[in-house]
């Protein structure tokens, strides 16, 4: 059987998450980043690497400049 993705390691039967636990993990990940515009942000910036728009020099650099603002 499937662990559940909020990483709380109980196991769903088929779904990804158990049932209210895919807004544990979006509350989790809001509190751990400061907020949703700098979540955000940092998907922004891993998706122009990801795009070879920004080298990993470039990418570095932003992500310690967003975690810098909490």
């Amino acid at each position: 059987m499937p662990e559940c993705a909020c990483g709380c390691g109980e196991e769903t039967k088929r779904a990804k998450f158990l049932a209210g636990h895919e807004q544990k993990l979006r509350k989790q990940l809001d509190e751990k980043m400061g907020g949703l515009p700098l979540l955000a942000s940092l998907v922004k910036v891993t998706q122009m690497y990801a795009q070879d728009r920004m080298s990993l020099e470039g990418l570095g650099r932003l992500v310690r400049l967003i975690y810098q603002k909490d």
